[in-house]
């Protein structure tokens, strides 16, 4: 449960609240507070309407904060997606790869198009297969229609092919057309 910034504001009141409340009643216990101080201290609240407001309105923000602090962190849980996709069902049991595996060749796949300089890839996997995003960065003076579509059509031949998953959806993205590198040490590296 992680808690917001606001819920731990609270957390950290109510604590000084309970510490200081422990500080008191060790006082009484240990009679460092005497019983005459008490009766004094008491009888502030009653002497003057306003400083019994005063303590209602604290028992109150104490009594808020701890049912605010009480449901804190309970609200809608997020789906949990799962980090495998079923790859075959037989009587013996399933067999699963994991989103990391079927990721890197998506990757691998992206990258072998000589047009493609980068990618970065989402994966999600759901009861009917895999759905796929990627956003590419291409070279200047790509056609990008006839290449995502290409990609499009390959890429989920070539998963379903090693995979024997069914790609649901392929969404690419075209983020950038990278400049080509013009520098001698980056096209001898290259």
């Amino acid at each position: 449960m992680k808690l917001k910034f606001f819920d731990r504001l609270l957390l950290g009141i109510l604590l000084i609240a309970a510490i200081l409340v422990s500080f008191v009643l060790f006082g009484i216990a240990a009679n460092i507070i005497s019983q005459e101080m008490v009766d004094n201290f008491v009888g502030l609240f009653y002497m003057f309407r306003e400083n019994a407001l005063i303590l209602a309105g604290c028992g109150l923000l104490l009594l808020l904060i701890c049912i605010k602090l009480l449901f804190a962190g309970r609200g809608k849980k997020a789906d949990v997606r799962p980090a495998s996709a079923l790859m075959k069902q037989t009587e013996l049991g399933g067999t699963y790869i994991a989103l990391e595996a079927i990721d890197s060749m998506v990757q691998k796949h992206c990258r072998a198009i000589p047009r493609v300089k980068d990618v970065h890839t989402t994966l999600q996997s759901t009861e009917t297969g895999v759905t796929i995003g990627i956003r590419l960065c291409v070279l200047p003076d790509t056609d990008v229609v006839t290449l995502s579509s290409e990609l499009q059509k390959s890429l989920k031949e070539n998963v379903e092919t090693l995979t024997g998953i069914h790609v649901n959806e392929i969404g690419v993205l075209v983020e950038s057309a990278a400049p080509v590198a013009t520098t001698s040490a980056v096209s001898r590296a290259e």
